[in-house]
Formats: C-alpha cells, structure tokens, sequence
C-alpha cells in the first residue's frame, strides 16, 4: 500500500507495523532478537508491528537495526535547503525562426493574442 498525505493515521501506523514485520522476517530475526538489538521490549516490537502508536524514539531505534534511520531524515530535509536549493534549467530546443510572418503577427503572438495599440 502506498501512504500519502490522505491516508490515515491508523492505516499509516498499520503499514509501518507491517513493513516493519517484513524487514524482521527479511532479516530473519525474531521479536525478541529484534527487542534486543534495538535496546526496547518484546512488547513494544509486537505493539509497532500491530499498528500501535509508539514514540519516536523507539521508532528510531528499530529502524537502526535495519540501517533505515538515513531514509527517515532523507525524506525530512530540512525545508529550507529544498527552498534555497535552484532546480537544474531546462535546455530549450532551437526555435525556427518563422521568416513568414509579419513583425506585427508576431507581436500579436507576443501578447496573447490581443493586438497592441487598442
């Protein structure tokens, strides 16, 4: 399932806890070699992976035992680097140069379509 700005938060908290699930499977850890290495209860691994509301902290620490803490703060750059930031120009390609029209027809197209001088 892919989460976005309309999902829910109790479907968002569900898609973690299942993603979350995969990785510990993926890797194949149990919840308690999990609980473990991420320095938290075996309990507190069975609430992420039901969809339960958790602190941050301890999302943090799960995600370092999967190396997904860089992703985390990826994808909360700081707002100001993405504003300050120019976005690369794109290259235009050559335009032909129409000798057919007037210099007033081409004025015309200049100026959305209504005539100067009115």
């Amino acid at each position: 399932m892919k989460i976005n700005g309309s999902t829910s938060t109790e479907t968002t908290l569900t898609e973690i806890g299942e993603r979350l699930l995969k990785q510990r499977l993926g890797a194949n850890l149990t919840q308690a070699a999990l609980a473990k290495k991420a320095g938290v209860s075996k309990r507190t691994i069975e609430r992420i992976e039901s969809g339960s509301s958790i602190q941050l902290s301890t999302l943090i620490q799960v995600l370092r035992v999967f190396n997904l803490l860089e992703a985390l703060v990826v994808a909360l750059q700081d707002t100001m680097d993405l504003k300050t930031k120019t976005p690369p120009l794109k290259e235009k390609a050559p335009q032909s140069s129409d000798s057919s029209q007037t210099p007033q027809q081409m004025n015309k197209s200049r100026s959305w379509g209504f005539e100067s001088g009115r």
